[in-house]
């Protein structure tokens, strides 16, 4: 198999896509999940602990996603004037920070706002890292590298759960911030050891706000690329979903124990890290464009599946939680054949300006995810059905968002 560094088509002197490069981008990209899903089990005991309701808490997840996604619409073009590296050890730094804020929060507002703050400095290095992928590399090698990124960043979902349990269980909720603080400066001693610049100096774009809305407005008129990043948005939008709803349903109302819980989390996602691989191994045989043309059905099939089980459950109880799984595991794991090929055909065109475009692609995800999860957040009622309907709907426009929008390639 060709390497990263052999496949790539950087001129000499410049940067290549290596193994170590790529494994300090998954490291980079892995700070939403290790954000998100390290404190998933921790929800209801922070509802107790800081004496909150669940829609309180709900919102230290939504206003991680809110800022998360629309921070991202000022790193991408700040990574285009000022390079990578730098825009990447500020958000850095600033992410250790909050998190260390986190662990002291003594009330729900001060979560909520001290977690926006982290999700604002957490977005420069997710969308910066695969903006650096679009630097070094084209269309289906880009696909293919970004999800041996997604392969090496499923880790993340698949242990965070799982440890953030543990810590729970032996010092608590408030070290589960002590941890991601130590992590995020873990990652700005490395990135700033071994992280190169990748940005062409004849692609640097002017900060002028003008210029910033030329460029997005561009983007936003460009249907092809509306319709890529609609698809991998409303896939997004089902997994925050889930990552929304599933503690409270999983823990409360069914009676699930936080660590199983984590287990049962950790599983689904090895599925998401085998479609990783896979996708990594054929996009650059049948093309990013065609595996993506057949991803997007699962979804919808399986997402129309869950609103029926859901509404079934909530009314009878009759079906328990665990069909529900052969529901939730595909819906879950394609988002690893959805996320990377859906990326990299919208950005292979925007060459000049991918951390605009980067950014765009990033702010519509979260936003989407975050609006969604907010509002199983609000209208859970006890029963499984406000999620897998959220869910259900997702799928579908996510289906229907590349079929309506997206030309064959």
């Amino acid at each position: 198999m060709t390497s990263l560094s052999e496949s790539s088509t950087a001129a000499p002197g410049r940067p290549t896509l290596t193994p170590v490069l790529l494994a300090l981008l998954a490291l980079l990209s892995a700070f939403t999940p290790l954000s998100i899903d390290m404190y998933l089990p921790a929800l209801p005991v922070i509802e107790s602990d800081l004496k909150a309701s669940v829609g309180d808490i709900q919102l230290t997840l939504s206003a991680f996603m809110i800022a998360f996604g629309v921070g991202q619409i000022f790193y991408g073009p700040a990574g285009d004037r000022f390079g990578r590296r730098p825009v990447i050890l500020g958000g850095l730094a600033v992410y250790v920070l909050a998190s260390i804020g986190c662990a002291f929060a003594a009330a729900a507002g001060q979560l909520v706002l001290l977690r926006l703050l982290q999700g604002l400095a957490a977005c420069g290095g997710v969308v910066l890292a695969r903006t650096m992928v679009r630097d070094l590399a084209e269309r289906d090698e880009a696909a293919r590298a970004m999800s041996l990124m997604m392969a090496c960043t499923s880790i993340a979902p698949m242990l965070a759960p799982l440890i953030g349990g543990q810590i729970l269980w032996s010092l608590g909720w408030r070290a589960i911030f002590v941890i991601l603080a130590c992590i995020g400066l873990f990652a700005w001693l490395a990135a700033f050891i071994r992280l190169p610049e990748t940005l062409r100096p004849e692609f640097r774009q002017p900060l002028a706000a003008s210029a910033i809305l030329k460029r997005f407005g561009e983007l936003f008129r460009h249907k092809t690329f509306m319709g890529y990043a609609l698809t991998s948005s409303f896939q997004f939008a089902a997994l925050f979903s889930f990552l929304s709803g599933s503690p409270f349903v999983f823990i409360q109302h069914y009676g699930i124990q936080p660590r199983v819980y984590g287990l049962l989390f950790g599983g689904m996602v090895v599925f998401m890290t085998i479609g990783s691989l896979l996708n990594a191994k054929f996009a650059t045989v049948f093309g990013a464009a065609k595996i993506l043309r057949y991803a997007v059905i699962v979804p919808a099939i399986v997402g129309l599946t869950a609103i029926v089980l859901g509404l079934i459950e909530a009314r009878t109880g009759a079906i328990g939680i665990w069909p529900f799984f052969l529901c939730f595991a595909p819906q879950i794991a394609t988002i690893s054949l959805i996320g990377p090929n859906g990326t990299a055909m919208a950005l292979q065109r925007y060459p000049h300006m991918a951390g605009t475009a980067s950014s765009l692609m990033g702010v519509m995800q979260f936003g989407l995810g975050a609006l969604f999860g907010a509002i199983v957040g609000q209208t859970f009622d006890g029963t499984i059905a406000p999620m897998t309907t959220a869910m259900g709907i997702a799928g579908v426009l996510c289906l229907l968002s590349h079929r309506l929008l997206v030309r064959r390639d």
